[in-house]
């Protein structure tokens, strides 16, 4: 008894303390599993929230990087390389404003419409990051949670939205290789309970609600995490849970233990203790041995459950590290030894020194308020000594504080550049728009194909009056002229063509109606803008007010009319009254020249050579003016042809030699060579003669030159031979020693009317045309005329004229004078004369009859036929006007007289008109035009040309007959 007694005394304390120890060990087991499972819970939440977190940042940068502006192929393509970066799970979609996804990372996706789902609407209205809740992803039916952000137009209005999925299956690829505790489950579950994912694997438990007890459970314990024990499926199990408001706010988290399974090390050595003991007399020693092998067995098995619950934190993309209320380290994961340079050998040392870069300053106040006040806590630091940025989050406990960290560097690095780019974007945006609204035109951009109007400035609304429509491509009404502010609209509008067409339109001009009725006229421009594959995306159109330049236009314009209708004017009246004036002024000249028989005292001769004079002088008057006029009136037609430039310049010279010395100037002509030129010798003969006339009119003493200077292929040295080699040019140059020309009168001595050094317009020295008639004849024989001139040195006049090709420079001798009454003939030649005017008529006969010529007189080509038919007798020479009574004309009296003598009578015409239907009509018959007044020296040189010319012309067909008698 005594032995049982005291085995019962040894085995009843022992019985206790077994006892004891057992409840004390399920105790300490059944706090340890939930704390162990709560960390887990913590880990799982914190991994939730940074892969959210993950998707968040992959949707902002997405949208920031602007690849849903840039098009299909280019958004396609980053999705593709998104694709191979980003997890399975994590999956990139954006769609339009319609919700059609148009550009996904995954290709089922494509063409999916999301128009209806509420939170892409939200996401879409708001244009903030909506996060929605988990749901079906078609077609493979897997829980997904949605992240969506709207991206914004040119405009900053959303123009879509751009969606990250995030499957749930992150935690079975994240944790599913991994170990689990036995009877350990992990659940995830949407708003309204359902299983959204689950490990282990159970694909039929996904979709499926947890059950009742437990959602209550979770959803009555707000803000908090819950522990609490539900029999599910016939096993008691402990569930730890985070409800929605600790984890992302749309799932809940629940980690289940078997709680037979994790007792039951305990479990099984309390029952075989009880069992030992229920055979008392076994040996207490055995016992104890077996007891305490029991209970090594339990503390092994202990140890395995944490060394498994390290592998999972390990498998965790953060760095963890756990301490003890003392702040000594007891555990630290590969990543954490990682980040923290000197933390390989941290455990059990104290933290504040293991881990300086995350406890020093302020960090470490915030770490040592968590621990007190046993509050979670979440920050970042920067390292002091190694510059690195860490993403803190802390769980305190009752054992001590659990820290999760990873390294942020490069994600506010990103964050930094984001946001300088987004300064930098937002001041060049306000300086593009400030340069905008600032620009002297109106400006407006329509986008591609929609044509709606993304930018209008202020210039452009003040010149439209008023806003402008909201798209390009209305209220045009096709006709060019555009109303009520819609002058890009459809039709010919040129930003309509630049939008739909692609055509660049520079500067039309458009007539426009402001909405106030005010007319005006638009210049526009339009260029469209096209993205690297050649579509157009934009149009520019800019707008300018050219009302006021085409009113300047139109006034310039009618001034113009208005001169050139007062020259017209000019030129006509001069043209009219040349007939009027010059017919006087005929019989005067001609008079004059009968009155030299009648009077022979020398003063009586004095006072005709003076009366002489004076017409001369007004004859070059009346005919500068009227060449001028006929200038104008565009009545000159030059004759061009080849003819020896030596024969015109030594009778230029002879005509003004008596001038040249009664002023005692020195006067040369100098030539390279002998040169033929292309020209008509009248006209050119003008030019030179108005230009040696103005140097000998204001050269009072030193010499007068006329140089001729060959000029290309025909300068000497080039090696030409002859004349007239193709392409050269003669430079026939007048120089003077006068007085010289101002360098600001240079431009203005062609003018009208323009003369130096004559304020009391002497007309003794002309009416200032010469050298207007030379411009005028410039113009006409395309022979550029210059000028240089020194004051008091003298002027140089030039005139540029091309050399006559080799084949047509021989020269022709001149005609030799026919006998006539003042060379010396026989016979006196019979002449007619035929003018309407009696003064003029009588003044010719009387000139002729002093000449020698036996005259018949007419006033109408049918009294001169009829006088010759009375006579019998034809005429040797005939001199007619041109404009005769009735409309008849002088040709038609040589034609006639010419039929009626079988023989072409010379005949000169003798014209006061000034039109160019006289010489043309000359030209025809082969007659020479000469006008009026003439004096008595130019008409007779005029007959000898004409009798010349009819006597070569009989020599020649007496040569023909000579040579074809032998035959």
């Amino acid at each position: 008894m005594r032995l049982f007694l005291l085995i019962v005394a040894a085995v009843v304390p022992l019985a206790a303390l077994q006892f004891m120890t057992q409840h004390s060990l399920r105790q300490d087991r059944e706090n340890e599993v939930r704390n162990d499972t709560l960390r887990l819970l913590d880990l799982l939440d914190a991994e939730q929230q940074r892969i959210a977190a993950e998707a968040r940042q992959v949707l902002a940068t997405i949208v920031e990087s602007g690849v849903p502006q840039a098009g299909p192929p280019s958004c396609q393509q980053a999705m593709d390389r998104l694709r191979a970066r980003y997890p399975a799970y994590l999956s990139v979609e954006v769609a339009d404003r319609t919700g059609r996804v148009w550009c996904a990372t995954d290709p089922v996706s494509l063409g999916v419409d999301l128009g209806g789902i509420r939170t892409f609407q939200n996401a879409l209205a708001s244009g903030a990051l909506t996060m929605g809740e988990y749901g079906l992803r078609y077609p493979n039916q897997r829980p997904i949670l949605p992240f969506r952000l709207a991206y914004p137009s040119s405009d900053g209005t959303p123009d879509g939205v751009v969606t990250v999925l995030l499957d749930a299956r992150w935690l079975e690829e994240n944790l599913g290789r991994r170990p689990l505790p036995p009877g350990m489950e992990m659940v995830i579950a949407d708003r309204q309970g359902h299983a959204v994912a689950r490990l282990p694997e159970a694909p039929e438990a996904i979709g499926q609600p947890l059950p009742t007890a437990m959602l209550q459970a979770m959803r009555a314990a707000r803000g908090t995490r819950s522990v609490a024990v539900f029999e599910t499926g016939g096993v008691e199990r402990m569930v730890v849970s985070a409800p929605l408001e600790t984890g992302s706010g749309e799932s809940m988290i629940a980690i289940g233990i078997d709680r037979d399974a994790a007792l039951r090390p305990v479990r099984d050595a309390m029952a075989l203790s009880l069992a030992l003991f229920g055979g008392a007399l076994l040996l207490t020693c055995l016992g104890a041995a077996w007891g305490m092998r029991q209970f090594l067995r339990v503390r092994e098995r202990m140890l395995e459950t944490v060394v498994e619950k390290a592998s999972v934190l390990e498998s965790t993309t953060d760095a963890v590290a756990e301490l003890d209320r003392s702040w000594r380290v007891v555990f630290v994961n590969e990543r954490a030894r990682a980040l923290l340079s000197g933390s390989g050998n941290a455990v059990g040392r104290n933290g504040r020194q293991a881990f300086a870069e995350l406890m020093g300053g302020e960090s470490g106040r915030t770490l040592q308020q968590a621990m007190e006040r046993r509050e979670a806590v979440e920050f970042e630091t920067q390292g002091p000594c190694s510059g690195v940025w860490f993403a803190v989050r802390a769980f305190p406990s009752r054992k001590g504080l659990a820290l999760y960290f990873r390294d942020a560097t490069e994600r506010r690095r990103l964050e930094d550049e984001r946001t300088l780019l987004t300064r930098q974007l937002q001041e060049e945006r306000s300086l593009l728009t400030a340069i905008l609204d600032h620009l002297p035109s109106g400006l407006l951009v329509a986008e591609a194909p929609s044509g709606r109007i993304v930018k209008v400035n202020d210039t452009a609304l003040s010149l439209l009056g008023g806003p402008p429509p909201p798209a390009a491509g209305c209220g045009c009404d096709g006709t060019r002229a555009c109303n009520g502010g819609a002058c890009f609209g459809e039709g010919r509008c040129p930003l309509s063509r630049a939008l739909r067409m692609g055509e660049t339109v520079e500067q039309e001009d458009m007539p426009y109606t402001r909405p106030d009725g005010a007319a005006m006229t638009l210049s526009v421009s339009a260029t469209p803008v096209r993205a690297p594959d050649g579509r157009v995306t934009l149009a520019i159109c800019t707008l300018r007010d050219v009302g006021e330049r085409k009113a300047m236009e139109r006034a310039l314009q009618r001034a113009k009319e208005e001169a050139d209708e007062a020259n017209r004017a000019k030129s006509k009246f001069l043209a009219a009254a040349s007939h009027d004036l010059r017919q006087p002024m005929q019989s005067m000249f001609l008079f004059t020249g009968v009155l030299h028989r009648f009077i022979r005292d020398e003063q009586g001769q004095r006072s005709l050579e003076m009366l002489e004079r004076g017409l001369d002088t007004l004859k070059g008057l009346l005919d500068s003016l009227l060449d001028v006029s006929r200038l104008d009136a565009g009545a000159v037609d030059p004759r061009v042809e080849p003819f020896p430039l030596n024969s015109l310049l030594d009778e230029i010279a002879a005509s003004y030699a008596p001038i040249l010395e009664s002023k005692r100037l020195a006067f040369r002509i100098v030539q390279d060579q002998a040169a033929t030129v292309l020209s008509d010798r009248v006209l050119l003969g003008r030019m030179v003669r108005n230009l040696l006339e103005n140097a000998v009119k204001y050269t009072e003493r030193g010499a007068v030159q006329i140089a001729v200077r060959m000029q290309g292929h025909n300068a000497p040295g080039n090696g030409a031979q002859g004349n007239g080699a193709k392409g050269g040019r003669v430079r026939i140059e007048v120089s003077d020693t006068g007085i010289g020309i101002p360098p600001d009168q240079l431009t203005r001595i062609f003018a009208e009317f323009h003369q130096l050094n004559n304020p009391e317009r002497d007309r003794a020295r002309g009416l200032g045309l010469g050298l207007a008639i030379v411009q005028r004849l410039s113009a006409i024989l395309d022979h550029p005329v210059e000028v240089k001139s020194q004051l008091e040195r003298g002027s140089v006049f030039a005139i540029t004229v091309p050399v006559a090709p080799v084949e047509t420079t021989a020269e022709t001798a001149p005609p030799p004078m026919l006998a006539s009454a003042f060379t010396g003939g026989g016979e006196a030649p019979r002449a007619l004369l035929v003018d309407d005017d009696a003064i003029v008529l009588l003044g010719l006969r009387d000139m002729f009859r002093e000449w020698g010529y036996e005259v018949r007189i007419a006033g109408s080509t049918d009294e001169a036929v009829a006088k010759i038919e009375a006579d019998g007798h034809m005429p040797d020479v005939m001199l007619v006007d041109y404009r005769l009574r009735e409309g008849r004309v002088g040709t038609e009296a040589v034609v006639r007289v010419r039929a009626m003598a079988g023989r072409d009578v010379p005949a000169v015409i003798l014209t006061g008109e000034a039109g160019p239907e006289c010489e043309m009509d000359a030209a025809a018959h082969g007659l020479e035009v000469i006008r009026k007044p003439v004096t008595p020296r130019q008409l007779r040189r005029a007959l000898d040309r004409a009798l010349a010319k009819r006597a070569k012309t009989a020599e020649a067909m007496t040569g023909a007959e000579g040579e074809r008698l032998p035959l």
